[in-house]
């Protein structure tokens, strides 16, 4: 299933702290963010981040409304397009928790 990338990743609460932390790994995975934020989906989605023109990422999940994706991981997966992360990804949360691992 495809799912787009924020248009508007400066609405998102989480979008800008996984993008520093991007920067701040410096290619080490797997990268742990904690997002300051309790609740939210709790589990584990693998994704393909194709290149840096894409409107759309790739994911293993089926969703029937793709506006239900959680927000967290998609503000990881635009934040690992805009930093030029480009491959397969296992993204996780868990209770403000994310962790991002090379698939």
């Amino acid at each position: 299933m495809t799912i787009p990338h924020f248009t508007h990743p400066d609405r998102s609460e989480f979008y800008p702290l996984i993008r520093e932390a991007l920067r701040n790994a410096a290619g080490k995975w797997p990268l742990e963010i904690n997002l300051n934020s309790k609740g939210g989906y709790a589990g584990s989605i693998n994704v393909r981040i194709t290149k840096a023109t894409e409107q759309e990422f790739e994911t293993d999940r089926e969703f029937t409304d793709s506006t239900r994706f959680p927000a967290r991981i998609r503000a990881a997966c635009t934040a690992l397009r805009d930093e030029g992360c480009f491959g397969s990804f296992t993204i996780s949360h868990t209770d403000g928790d994310l962790t991002i691992s090379l698939a």
